[in-house]
């Protein structure tokens, strides 16, 4: 059964609709490496001292990604985008087995709730930069 955990980043917990923004989204395709960046709502973050905080999200060995717009993702019926705060890893999940028994690969798997988007990634690890 799949078992969602808040990530601790580098300024807490994040929680809220507000409290991630998204500004730049490239993949890297060759390098399987998935770059984000972006603020993050000091006032929603326990640990920030700034009103709006740069990041850097990079995610490497990525096999699975997904970005869906947070209004649909919110009608759907999965519940893993209801649940959880705003940055996410989820365990034992299908995406994860599937991709274990497809390819070997022992990979993570993550959901950023940003203001406007959902994204689920299932890579190798992440960096986070602040």
């Amino acid at each position: 059964m799949p078992h969602i955990k808040a990530i601790q980043t580098p300024l807490g917990e994040l929680h809220g609709r507000d409290a991630v923004y998204l500004d730049q989204v490239h993949m890297n395709y060759v390098k399987k490496e998935l770059v984000l960046k972006g603020e993050i709502n000091g006032s929603l973050a326990p640990e920030a001292v700034d009103d709006f905080v740069p990041y850097e999200l990079i995610f490497t060995g990525v096999y699975y990604f997904n970005m869906i717009e947070l209004d649909v993702a919110l009608d759907m019926s999965e519940q893993k985008y209801a649940q959880g705060s705003s940055f996410d890893e989820l365990t034992d999940t299908p995406i994860l087995a599937t991709i274990a028994s497809a390819r070997g690969k022992n990979l993570r798997h993550f959901l950023l709730k940003t203001y406007d988007d959902i994204l689920e990634i299932a890579c190798r690890d992440y960096k986070m930069t602040i």
